[in-house]
């Protein structure tokens, strides 16, 4: 079955905007057509001026929008990492697979992994810039969100992870108790909790390192609670994080 790539963010974003100009403006030109036909010239004045600013949105202001929240620079980042990931991309969820089918003593079937990479984030057209964690490939396993989904390094499981150099687990008894963690702990707000995956209960982080440098983050949870730490193979899941490194170095993404 032919599969379409996923997206970046910049992409999609800049696509709805127009897609979102173009429909306001195919609506605005019908209800100004009929008002000329029914001689209600000035009256077709409004529904006129919204059809240009529906064509001034689609051509200029999508574009800056887009530009204001990801700047080119980042944009530029991402459109880098689809096109030299596109060769290994199955080859990193094949290891994560492999990682999750050599955990013990619990179900693997409720178990998904994704890989975060460390990225320099250019938040401002100045050329300021931040350190983040960019999900670049889908979820193995049966939850998770899509790519391309940034996380600032001060939150998360994975931004602590990234901050202390060690593998980090974390599990929660109930939804409540995550949610409420994820708040106090965690540094996310209430709303970016809603966004999340709530119904795992058991996480693991575990650092992926190049030479001396952490260059993400292979990251692992469970529906079922208290799965982590205990599940894992240390030298496995090592074994796992050193076979993503190499790939990122054979695409070209590290040095």
């Amino acid at each position: 079955m032919l599969s379409l790539p996923e997206l970046p963010k910049p992409t999609k974003f800049r696509l709805l905007l127009r897609c979102i100009a173009v429909i306001v403006g195919v609506f605005a030109a019908f209800i100004a057509s009929v008002l000329v036909q029914e001689n209600l010239y000035m009256w077709a004045v409004l529904p006129t001026t919204i059809l240009l600013l529906a064509a001034l949105g689609e051509f200029v202001l999508a574009d800056v929008l887009t530009e204001k929240l990801y700047p080119a620079t980042t944009a530029a980042i991402l459109s880098r990492l689809e096109e030299n990931l596109r060769g290994y991309h199955d080859r990193i969820r094949d290891s994560i697979a492999r990682a999750i089918g050599s955990l013990k003593g619990c179900d693997r079937s409720q178990i998904s992994g994704t890989f975060h990479l460390k990225v320099d984030v250019f938040i401002t057209l100045g050329g300021v810039s931040e350190p983040a964690l960019v999900q670049v490939v889908d979820y193995s396993g049966r939850l998770g969100g899509k790519r391309w989904r940034f996380t600032a390094i001060t939150k998360g499981l994975v931004g602590r992870c990234l901050r202390t150099g060690k593998p980090e687990a974390v599990s929660f008894s109930s939804e409540d108790e995550y949610r409420k963690r994820m708040v106090t702990e965690f540094g996310f707000t209430k709303a970016e909790v809603e966004n999340r995956t709530r119904d795992a209960r058991s996480y693991w982080a575990q650092p992926v390192i190049a030479g001396r440098d952490i260059v993400g983050i292979l990251y692992l949870f469970s529906t079922e609670p208290q799965v982590f730490p205990r599940a894992i193979n240390p030298d496995v899941l090592e074994g796992t994080a050193n076979e993503i490194a190499a790939y990122l170095e054979g695409a070209r993404i590290i040095t």
